[in-house]
This record gives C-alpha cells, structure tokens and sequence, in this order.
C-alpha cells in the first residue's frame, strides 16, 4: 500500500505533481490499483481500448489521489470525488471537509496534479512538437489579437508558441470547471514583450484580470505544462514542483520556468 510522506502546502503556494508512466509498471503496483481506486475509476479505466491509455488513466488517478494524501491523514485509497453543477471535479466535501482543490491533465508520457489550499486551479499538459495546423487552429479558436501575433511569426516560432496559448487557455477554462464549449476567443493572453504574461477578457467574458496568476513551465524535455490560479485578494503565489514516485515518496522536479504572470515566483 502506498504511504504518502507529509508535505507541507503553505499559504501563498500551490503545488505541481509530476508522474512518467514508465516509472509506473511494477506488476505489483497495477494489482493494488483495484484496492485504490474507486469503483467508477476501474470501471473508466477499464472502457479504454488500448492498454497504454488504460495505464496512464491508472497513473493519472493513482497520483492524484498520492498527492492529496501528502497534505493529510487519509490513505490514497479513502478519498472520495464528486463533482459541481459545471461538472468540475473536486473532493466530496460530505466525505472529506478539507480545504483543498486540484486539477488533473495527462498526455502521452507524463501526469500532472495541481493542487491550492481552496482556490480555483487548472492545470494543462501537451507534448510539444506534434504536427498540427497551429496557424488554422488559432484563426478558429483563438482570439483576433493572439491569432494575429502567431500568424506574424516566423513558422518555426508558430510551432514553438502555439502550445503555449493552448494549454495556458486550457489551464483558465479548467479553473473555470468549463469545458472546450466555452468560446476560446473570449480572452487572450498577451505572452510577448518586455512586460510579464497577463491575460485580458472580451466584454462578454465578466472576469478581473488582476484575479488570475499563471505559469508556464517544462517539467521535462519536450512537455509543457501550464498552471492557472484564482488568487485570493490578489495575492502572489509561489509555485512548487515535485516529481512523483509510486512508493508515495516524492522529490523536487527541476522545472525551467517558461514564463510567468505578475506575482507568480517558480
């Protein structure tokens, strides 16, 4: 049975849990996945048709629950979920009335658990240098004024930028508890100049910009992860990263800061 090693979540910080599948496989940790997870999860993971997807819906699961159990007395296995009226998952606050909130994303190779003492959170990860068509998808989905700075760069650094706007817009959308249906063109980040990241809303999107801090980082080589926080009377936050391992024991992952919005430090 995993045993998680207290971890400290002070006020002003939030924290990113990184797993790699790969150092996920030991057929004894698979067998204790039933004992962990719920009876909803095993039945998800188990629609999966590919085993690899099966297995980094284990993963995914597994880590959330080890990280939440760093910040209390419960074992992995003994959290309970549920979800609000937007279908945002959370903790089940009948089961467990703990100040915390997460947010999950994972993609091929690497999880990734974003965790606030309370505040709104989301979180996003892609691998970078997939083939998409970033100038179509920014010209659909994006904002004028962000669809204008990427068609303006050069095709190398198209490739390089795009990502960053995806996954910085999926990051705010699932703070939210929003999905994909929210129009992505109602906000936009401004990531260029001198000036630190900032992102500003369209008329119809009643937001304060000054609410929300967001970083940019690389966990890993070739991996981008995006982190979105509601700050609370607007105040800064520091953003602690940790790699995670399947015994609960933990140590700091070396993320490169991509970059940051005013009053983030990573």
């Amino acid at each position: 049975m995993m045993r998680c090693f207290p971890c400290d979540l002070s006020e002003g910080e939030v924290h990113l849990w990184a797993a790699f599948p790969d150092e996920w496989t030991a057929p004894s940790l698979i067998a204790s996945a039933r004992d962990i997870l719920d009876g909803d999860e095993i039945a998800r993971m188990e629609r999966f048709r590919f085993p690899e997807h099966r297995h980094l819906f284990l993963v995914s699961h597994l880590l959330v629950r080890m990280a939440l159990s760093h910040y209390s007395d419960l074992p992995p296995e003994a959290w309970r979920f549920t979800n609000d009226e937007k279908g945002k998952p959370l903790i089940d606050p009948a089961a467990q009335p703990v100040s915390l909130s997460f947010s999950l994303a994972h993609t091929e190779g690497l999880a990734v658990v974003g965790v606030a003492g309370g505040s709104d959170i989301g979180v996003d990860v892609e691998a970078v240098g997939r083939r998409v068509d970033s100038a179509g998808l920014s010209r659909r989905f994006f904002s004028p004024q962000e669809a204008a700075v990427l068609e303006n760069l050069p095709p190398g650094r198209l490739e390089e930028q795009f990502p960053l706007y995806w996954t910085l817009k999926e990051a705010y959308i699932k703070a939210l508890g929003l999905g994909l249906s929210h129009p992505l063109d109602s906000f936009a980040f401004r990531l260029t100049g001198e000036s630190p990241y900032r992102i500003d809303f369209s008329a119809d999107e009643p937001q304060d910009s000054e609410k929300w801090r967001f970083a940019l980082i690389e966990p890993r080589r070739s991996y981008i992860a995006a982190v979105c926080v509601a700050s609370v009377r607007h105040q800064p936050f520091e953003l602690r990263c940790y790699h995670a391992f399947p015994s609960g024991e933990s140590a700091p992952l070396s993320a490169a800061p991509l970059g940051l919005s005013a009053g983030v430090v990573c």
